[in-house]
């Protein structure tokens, strides 16, 4: 039996209509982000351990609009130490309300490279990230260092789970790579549309060959496709059957299924905008999905020969 856990995504505040209508027996989890206050998250901590559900945490967990992530590896050391400082603060509010996990995103701020193939108009702005000239690698090794470390501390002392969503890197793949190998008690969350719009827009990225190198550490996969136009993409939007011969679109399709026979232990979060599609077609995608993560499974644990 899989021991993989599929998620929707419960955002601002627990929604008994919202479960009802994109949850369904396939459903094992929420994830949750910029609740309102402390009342709703109690709220939901107790909703999900009626209906026994686990949760996820996705920074901010508190908070409104604009919606902010803290700048872990700012080049600026106060904005920097302020930001960890914010870390520590949510880690102490998942351990307090038992959430299975806590996700924020690395690296943040996101890195464009040298060279470009296109940036769409609604990727980060330039005063939303930084060019490959404003931090060097290894400048970037030593702010990682530092906070895997500390990501390890807190994880240790709060009895935490941290993960962390890879964000745009921009010539640091490797290193990204290497952050989770030596820290392997730090869970990477795979988001196949950021994924696919990197593949896109930035020469020298190959998504499978990454997914090779980073499938053992992966926890969680964020789940869902893009759609490309002239000059923007389209995104969160639910995996189709049909997306999979169409050049418009992304591939996530193939890069749950490549990594899914190289880790059989990550969860799957539906990060999509599941009002886009009727409650049938929603069902069929949860259940193509279960199939993918159950014939995965088998291939990769062959039964052995007599």
């Amino acid at each position: 039996m899989s021991r993989r856990r599929l998620q929707i995504g419960m955002w601002h505040a627990f929604s008994e209509e919202d479960m009802e209508r994109f949850g369904s027996d396939a459903i094992g989890g929420i994830e949750i982000c910029q609740y309102r206050d402390n009342e709703s998250l109690w709220y939901t901590t107790k909703v999900c351990k009626e209906k026994g559900l686990s949760f996820g945490i996705h920074t901010p967990v508190f908070g409104g609009q604009p919606y902010k992530l803290p700048r872990i590896t700012s080049i600026d050391r106060e904005e920097r130490e302020e930001a960890l400082l914010h870390v520590e603060s949510e880690v102490r509010i998942a351990a307090e309300y038992g959430a299975d996990y806590i996700l924020f995103h690395y690296p943040f701020v996101p890195i464009f490279p040298w060279e470009t193939k296109q940036v769409f108009a609604n990727m980060p702005k330039p005063e939303e990230r930084y060019e490959a000239d404003q931090l060097d690698a290894a400048q970037l090794k030593d702010i990682s260092l530092r906070l895997f470390d500390t990501l390890c501390g807190l994880q240790h002392r709060y009895g935490q789970r941290i993960v962390l969503e890879h964000d745009f890197c921009g010539e640091h793949e490797e290193l990204l790579t290497t952050m989770f190998r030596e820290h392997p008690e730090i869970g990477l969350v795979v988001d196949t549309s950021r994924l696919d719009i990197s593949a896109k827009a930035f020469h020298n990225v190959e998504p499978l060959r990454w997914l090779e190198a980073v499938a053992p550490y992966v926890y969680l996969v964020h789940y869902s496709n893009v759609r490309y136009e002239a000059d923007r993409f389209i995104h969160h939007l639910p995996v189709l059957p049909e997306h999979d011969d169409d050049d418009r679109f992304g591939d996530a399709y193939a890069y749950l299924a490549y990594l899914a026979q190289r880790n059989e232990r990550f969860h799957v979060t539906f990060e999509h905008k599941a009002n886009l599609i009727d409650r049938n077609r929603l069902l069929e995608l949860y259940a193509r999905t279960e199939r993918l993560l159950q014939t995965s499974m088998k291939k990769s644990n062959p039964v052995p020969s007599e």
